[in-house]
């Protein structure tokens, strides 16, 4: 390993154990705290079913994604994520804006990374319209009488595994899925349509698993069963001739009907593990990328260790493409032209009303005090309170350079 950069991952290890400022203690809600586990959950009554439910708070969930954010910004310094929301566009004014249709404010002018892996405010932005292009492309094909399985695609893996070469070879047996003749009848014989392919991975007892989630899109009469017995085998040889060991039987391939191919696609992305939040962990004692920056936030036990997966996951999986669709299945849907995650993050609402235009003073003391998510709370809640909120912020910045704050 080279020792400069031994250097500097043991330097930004180092700045990790300060404190994360107001970012280390949740903001004031009303939740239960199970004394155990320290799972924070909120609770409301359903006015139809006059039952408790969960209560999904924006505000709060936007406040972690600056909150996780402001990790990375240690963790990966020198990272285009790490100015991300923080740097300002050159000669473009800094602004509050509000929208008028959503009531959700939001900042302009801010330099943008557009990094679906690695941050949490772009990959919310982004997610969310992809998600909502999903679920519109599977109502168009059900309207079209098609049907869509989720395909569920695995391999062996380890604690030693390299994950970048893991990944490479992932996508080297996907490909030989479809490149062969085999493949080709399959595909021909099931009527499939198109895909869409989405990379994931989640971390556990073995290390890293990536996997594949693949929306299949079938012109019909075939069960998941049968669906699952065509590719299982397939799967297999791909990613033998990949380099890769055998997958099993029982975990390597898994087909499962429209309902779950639905609620896939309704809580696709990473940013959906936000709405997650109050849980600690992944599923069966797995863990999300955004659970290694929960655990060096909260300074719980084995953060630099997460620091450390984090830092590997996210130099594997820069560049990647987390969705892909299939030729012409857009075009079939009648879906237009795919944006770019640029593009998405980029977006801005069209009926924005101009709340505040922040100068450079302000917004360092909005970063110092690491108040982003309070100042668009505010702007949303009580917006002709922005200049008294501002003004605090500068107090409070002024101190916190004096250490006196």
């Amino acid at each position: 390993m080279d020792k400069n950069n031994t250097t500097v991952r043991d330097r930004n290890t180092e700045a990790l154990k300060e404190p994360l400022g107001i970012y280390a203690k949740t903001p004031s809600t009303h939740e239960f705290i199970d004394p155990l586990t320290g799972l924070i959950t909120r609770f409301k009554i359903d006015p139809k079913s006059r039952e408790y439910v969960e209560e999904i708070d924006p505000s709060r969930f936007r406040w972690e994604r600056f909150a996780y954010k402001s990790v990375v910004n240690q963790l990966l310094p020198t990272s285009r994520t790490s100015k991300c929301m923080r740097w300002r566009v050159p000669k473009q004014s800094l602004q509050i804006l509000k929208s008028q249709e959503h009531n959700k404010a939001f900042y302009t002018g801010l330099q943008i990374c557009a990094s679906v892996w690695a941050c949490p405010v772009c990959a919310a932005k982004i997610s969310e319209r992809r998600r909502a292009e999903l679920v519109a492309a599977l109502a168009v094909a059900r309207s079209m009488g098609m049907q869509v399985y989720l395909l569920t695609l695995t391999v062996p893996h380890g604690l030693g595994d390299d994950l970048k070469a893991l990944l490479e070879q992932i996508h080297k047996a996907y490909s030989k899925t479809s490149s062969g003749r085999a493949g080709q009848n399959i595909r021909k014989l099931l009527g499939l349509r198109g895909t869409v392919r989405a990379l994931e991975t989640t971390y556990g007892v073995n290390g890293f698993h990536p996997h594949l989630h693949i929306l299949l899109f079938l012109d019909g009469g075939f069960s998941p069963a049968s669906v699952q017995n065509a590719f299982a085998p397939l799967w297999q040889q791909a990613c033998m001739r990949a380099g890769l060991p055998r997958p099993s039987d029982e975990h390597g391939c898994r087909v499962d009907d429209g309902t779950y191919a639905a609620a896939y696609a309704s809580k696709w992305g990473l940013e959906s593990e936000l709405t997650k939040s109050h849980t600690k962990k992944g599923r069966n004692g797995s863990r999300t990328p955004w659970d290694f920056l929960r655990a060096v936030l909260d300074k719980s036990e084995g953060w630099q260790q997460s620091a450390i997966l984090f830092r590997t996951y996210a130099e594997a999986f820069k560049g990647k493409r987390q969705l892909y669709w299939s030729n012409g299945l857009r075009d079939l849907l009648a879906m237009g032209e795919q944006a770019s995650d640029e593009e998405l993050a980029a977006v801005q609402e069209d009926s924005a009303l101009m709340l505040a235009e922040l100068t450079d003073e302000q917004w360092r003391a909005i970063l110092r005090t690491k108040s982003e998510s309070i100042v668009l709370d505010m702007a949303e809640t009580h917006p002709q309170a922005l200049p008294v909120l501002l003004a605090s912020l500068l107090e409070r910045a002024k101190k916190f350079a004096t250490g006196t704050g």
